[in-house]
């Protein structure tokens, strides 16, 4: 008769059988999974490698002409405030505001009644004294005058004579008219009104066929020659450009800004400028060598700051002609379409343009037009 097995020795078995089973369970979903993994991979590499197409243009070295902007006030050659020395009430208006003027017209007259009869008044006073003098020297050629009548007479005919010149100066005063040929400003005066010494009557521009462009330029910029044409840019220009010429310039540097004030010239042409508008102007200010134009497009920035996408030769089996490879490079400026490099590129670098967002590290380019910097600009110019 067989003997049974301890009660002790049952549960183990059963526990061993259960972790085989697992154990078997487990290996057959992992050899499963394996598997499908290894489909998968191999689907995924029978599709070509991802890929972006983009413009590229090629690196080479040149010159760029360093350009300062800044902003110029338009002025007048002729201005001025027309103002009144002396006080009085207006008798005549002789201009409409906002209306040109000639030279010697009269603008404004104010009320000179008074200082006409005292005008009036000394000449005939300056006329006796002439008299009275002119007797006194033929009595002293009779030897019936002494010296000190002679001197009293002439004393008497100089202070009326400048008492005579103190009133006319005054009517003058009184009178104004324009100095020059000009524009008037536009005015609220009215015939009866009294105005104070030192008022406002109106502004004249003069009609020159001239304007000044007043501009500022820092310390480290402020060393551009009398002569040096600007260029203009802004409303009220046709096409977008004219040339002013630089005709003088502060003596020192202002110690508030640290700018130098300059003033050029424009010859008036078609343009609606007028003084007091404000125009862009544009400055050369050097010449920088060696360095490479890339247009805008080409670069990317960062956090880190800009870069480009260089465009190597792929391996020989691989689906496109060229891999992207990222490069910092070290950026002066913008320049309209263009951007202006110093540092990080290679004459002959091909480096993606239009359409380099697109792309990121080791990432396959087909280059769908290859552009030189002379290609580009010629293909802007058409």
């Amino acid at each position: 008769m067989k003997e049974d097995l301890p009660s002790s020795v049952k549960p183990w078995k059963r526990w061993l059988t259960l972790v085989l089973i697992c154990i078997g369970l487990i290996a057959g979903l992992a050899g499963l999974k394996y598997q499908q993994i290894q489909e998968s991979i191999a689907f995924a590499a029978s599709f070509p490698e991802r890929s972006a197409t983009v413009t590229a243009v090629t690196a080479k070295l040149g010159s760029w002409t360093q350009v300062y902007r800044t902003i110029g006030e338009v002025r007048a050659t002729r201005f001025v405030e027309l103002r009144n020395e002396v006080e009085g009430r207006i008798t005549a208006i002789g201009f409409i505001g906002g209306d040109s003027v000639a030279a010697g017209q009269t603008l404004l007259q104010l009320d000179s009644r008074e200082e006409t009869a005292q005008l009036d008044a000394t000449r005939a006073e300056l006329k006796l004294a002439e008299l009275k003098l002119q007797r006194i020297i033929e009595l002293r050629e009779d030897k019936m005058a002494s010296p000190e009548d002679y001197d009293k007479a002439a004393s008497s005919k100089a202070v009326l004579e400048a008492n005579l010149a103190a009133l006319t100066a005054r009517i003058e005063k009184l009178h104004l008219v324009a100095p020059f040929d000009a524009k008037t400003n536009l005015h609220a005066l009215e015939i009866g009104q009294y105005v104070s010494a030192n008022s406002l009557i109106t502004g004249l521009t003069g009609n020159d066929e001239e304007l000044w462009i007043d501009f500022d330029l820092p310390q480290d910029k402020s060393n551009i020659e009398i002569g040096t044409n600007v260029t203009l840019s802004g409303l009220g220009i046709k096409d977008n450009s004219l040339i002013a010429r630089v005709i003088s310039s502060e003596p020192q540097i202002d110690v508030n800004s640290r700018t130098r004030g300059y003033r050029a010239l424009l010859a008036l042409s078609e343009t609606t400028l007028s003084p007091g508008a404000v125009v862009d102007v544009a400055v050369e200010t050097g010449i920088m060598n060696n360095v490479i134009r890339l247009p805008a497009t080409a670069v990317r920035r960062s956090d880190f700051g800009a870069f480009v996408y260089l465009l190597e030769k792929a391996e020989a089996k691989a689906t496109a002609p060229f891999r992207a490879i990222r490069r910092q490079v070290s950026v002066s400026r913008a320049e309209g379409e263009q951007v202006i490099i110093t540092q990080g590129l290679a004459p002959g670098d091909l480096v993606a343009a239009l359409g380099a967002f697109k792309l990121q590290e080791g990432l396959l380019v087909h280059v769908v037009e290859r552009l030189s910097k002379e290609a580009q600009m010629a293909a802007k110019t058409q």
